[in-house]
């Protein structure tokens, strides 16, 4: 009832794998539990219990079954990094491309979708945001290339870097600031935002860089006046416009742990353009103290640190919280995390937050799903060759950070069952099938199958949960720091900010 006071329409479909969902019928509307046939249920809805009587077979879309196409295509626009772009695999041409995946599940579960993305491989959400990267910009089209051609030693730091490489043509109009760098396996477009290609977007999902957000610091003055202002700029722009949720909507992209957690003393960062104000040790006292390092030193302490961080977004102006990072540990056995780092996460933040009613991990109700204990995850992670000396184990592992075939797989289904409120199995894999011009990776069926049941259990009974952003107190951003022009050898500026820069 308070989700549907604030006139945001959760997501709806009826299925008949679904535990928890939301149905509509006119006002009667509410989320209920569906035990695989229509009939009451109790639930919880902003702390009351409450008896609803709905029936199974209606929607928004007018009461459409899995088996119909959905009227209107899921407008959605990813934005972030490589966990998004999805690199490809040692020996191997096939990205593990998310907003493909997510449309491969989608359409094969008969809901059409118009994707796009805005992907600047090591950079934040801060550096992609509307306000630095409008519309119509006059950038030099050639600046980047010439930057490139000279070694990184003739570069032009005065002017907006046009895009063009694989995926965006110069004629898009996309740009970036300058020194930003990208590879051919990136989508770097923020004005994407605004040019609306599709029409108004019903989604603009937001990744930021994998260590950010157990940086509070970081988190508070770079993640939190960003989703703010995708937000506000969001209802401003679709505001006379009909959307699938009643409005635009942010969904925030809850990353992953590492392989075997953090395995660093500071947080750092590879791009000096995207952190033109200092590396993110400022925004600690990784110098003088273990405190941030031990809160990310294991993989279940790091999934709950970035938990928590993304989960606070949802009281930046965040409607959805899509929980990746959740389903990753319940793939990986759901392993308890650590009292101590718990405890220490915690005090980090002014309340419980958003997930403070949920008993984590989740635990799934098979454990055999769970078949990535161990060493076993690496299966989830990208394989980077036989030479390759990895930073993220000390096991003698072969894998980075970024997401495999499968790990990226296991992203998309939960988008799936997030966005649309519908349990995902049944959905087709990756199987070399080309999606919006991209050839697909191929996985196991086995594999596959058993990542449907996983998120299909981590989000579908817990939907009110990820869908709360409408409910949870609303907490006005933090001014956003300055963003000063990169330029090599320049100094961090920030101040107080960044604790006097790195």
């Amino acid at each position: 009832q308070a989700i549907w006071a604030q006139g945001l329409r959760p997501p709806i479909e009826s299925s008949l794998w679904a535990r928890v969902q939301f149905l509509a019928s006119g006002d009667l509307c509410a989320m209920v539990a569906v035990f695989g046939r229509p009939g009451f249920a109790l639930v919880a809805t902003s702390g009351a219990a409450l008896v609803l009587q709905c029936f199974a077979g209606s929607s928004l879309r007018g009461g459409q079954q899995r088996g119909q196409p959905s009227e209107d295509p899921l407008k959605i626009l990813f934005v972030g990094n490589s966990f998004t772009f999805g690199p490809s695999a040692f020996n191997t041409t096939e990205q593990n491309n998310l907003p493909r995946f997510f449309k491969l599940v989608a359409e094969s579960l008969n809901h059409s979708v118009h994707q796009q993305e805005d992907t600047i491989g090591g950079c934040n959400v801060f550096v992609h945001r509307p306000s630095i990267n409008p519309l119509g910009l006059n950038c030099s089209d050639t600046a980047y290339a010439d930057c490139l051609s000279s070694g990184l030693k003739d570069c032009n730091y005065e002017q907006c870097w046009a895009v063009n490489n694989t995926h965006v043509d110069l004629s898009d109009g996309c740009s970036v600031n300058p020194g930003i760098l990208y590879g051919v396996q990136d989508a770097p477009c923020p004005q994407r935002l605004m040019k609306q290609d599709f029409g108004a977007w019903d989604v603009v999902v937001l990744q930021d860089n994998s260590i950010l957000p157990s940086v509070v610091g970081a988190l508070n003055q770079m993640l939190a006046p960003s989703v703010s202002e995708y937000s506000r700029v969001l209802r401003q722009s679709g505001a006379h416009q009909t959307h699938r949720f009643g409005e635009p909507i942010v969904a925030m992209f809850m990353t992953w742990s590492y392989y075997d957690g953090g395995h660093r003393k500071c947080p750092g960062t590879d791009i000096p353009a995207c952190f033109p104000n200092g590396t993110l040790d400022g925004f600690t006292d990784c110098e003088t103290s273990d405190a941030w390092s031990e809160s990310i030193a294991t993989h279940p302490c790091q999934a709950y640190s970035l938990a928590r961080g993304y989960a606070e977004m949802l009281e930046y102006g965040a409607k959805v919280l899509v929980p990746n990072g959740l389903a990753w540990e319940a793939a990986r056995g759901s392993e308890p995390i650590p009292q101590q780092c718990k405890a220490a996460i915690d005090a980090e933040f002014p309340g419980p937050g958003p997930l403070a009613n949920l008993s984590l991990p989740i635990k799934l109700e098979d454990e055999t799903l769970a078949r990535w204990r161990g060493a076993k995850a690496q299966d989830l992670f990208l394989y980077q060759g036989p030479d390759y000396n990895s930073t993220y184990c000390d096991d003698g592992c072969h894998v980075d950070n970024h997401p495999s075939a499968l790990g990226q797989y296991l992203n998309a289904l939960v988008f799936f069952a997030t966005l649309f409120g519908e349990s995902p199995v049944g959905a087709d894999w990756p199987q070399g099938q080309v999606v919006d011009g991209m050839a697909l990776p191929t996985i196991d069926e086995q594999d596959a199958r058993a990542l449907q049941h996983i998120a299909h259990e981590v989000v579908v009974p817990y939907l009110a949960t990820w869908w709360s952003g409408s409910l949870v107190p609303r907490r006005t951003a933090p001014p956003a720091m300055p963003l000063p022009l990169w330029r090599p050898g320049s100094e961090a500026v920030g101040g107080e900010m960044f604790g006097g820069g790195a």
